[in-house]
């Protein structure tokens, strides 16, 4: 038996869900951005909204921020300057 599980438990209600992925959403955007605040913006004044926002903020790596801004070089280059 493990003593730790490689992924975290999948959250199950779907609104919960899209806390965490708004979260993580800001978080990158944040970075991508270059200002990430200390702590997370508020989100919600329900302490369980809240919760999930901050642990999909907390849930970014830096593979995520990477994988962010190299999907951001590829769109750019993608992207043909009309004149």
């Amino acid at each position: 038996m493990p003593i730790a599980n490689a992924r975290p438990k999948r959250i199950s209600n779907r609104v919960y869900r899209q806390c965490a992925l708004d979260g993580f959403n800001a978080r990158i955007k944040a970075e991508l951005a270059g200002n990430v605040p200390a702590v997370p913006p508020l989100y919600s004044h329900s302490a369980t909204r809240q919760s999930y926002y901050s642990q999909g903020w907390h849930g970014v790596t830096y593979l995520h921020i990477l994988k962010a801004r190299e999907q951001r070089k590829a769109q750019a280059i993608q992207v043909p300057n009309e004149q």
